[in-house]
């Protein structure tokens, strides 16, 4: 059966977005985080990905201004906090966060890192593509990559089960990898 082409319309959603915060920070030093879920790997040489932002948000101002972010990958227990980071230019100014983010610095970007996720990569902004009036995809070279340090021991499996990352469905439903699987041989 034929579905309407707006993504929207799709339910079940046939494209589940990973759920990811990216951090930025302005010319004036403002660090800044926001929720986003249209993310991907583009080419593993070099190692690049994409995020698609509105232009009006913070998050694509700060990284046309200083060509860099961070995609921070957040677990499961983070997924309130996540879904509330906002992303307009408003809420960046007249709202604080309920719930401040802890920044660190990262190792080679200087928009930084937020320590209660589990992973991070640093990216340097190569290009980016209008679409429209309003959106706009963002493709960064990988310049460094850090995960917990938990992440890094024990089988393949229990890791995954460990990082619990998150996947957008659709309105406010989400999926959070609880394990991993290998095919059959």
């Amino acid at each position: 059966m034929e579905i309407p082409l707006d993504k929207s319309e799709w339910h079940p959603s046939l494209l589940a977005g990973p759920i990811v915060l990216v951090s930025s920070r302005s010319n004036l030093d403002e660090a800044h985080a926001a929720c986003k879920s249209w993310v991907t790997m583009v080419a593993s040489r070099p190692p690049m990905l994409a995020f698609c932002c509105r232009l009006s948000h913070r998050t694509a101002i700060n990284v046309l201004e200083t060509r860099e972010f961070v995609i921070n990958i957040p677990g499961e227990d983070l997924v309130s906090r996540v879904w509330s980071a906002g992303d307009s230019v408003a809420a960046a100014t007249d709202v604080p966060d309920p719930i401040p983010w802890t920044w660190m610095p990262s190792n080679r970007v200087s928009a930084p890192r937020i320590q209660e996720c589990r992973g991070h990569i640093e990216c340097a902004l190569d290009s980016s593509r209008r679409f429209n009036d309003e959106e706009m995809i963002f493709f960064g070279r990988i310049v460094a990559v850090s995960l917990d340090e938990s992440l890094l021991k024990g089988p393949i499996e229990e890791r995954y089960r460990a990082l619990r990352p998150l996947l957008y469905l659709e309105g406010d439903l989400f999926f959070s990898i609880d394990g991993a699987r290998k095919l059959p041989t």
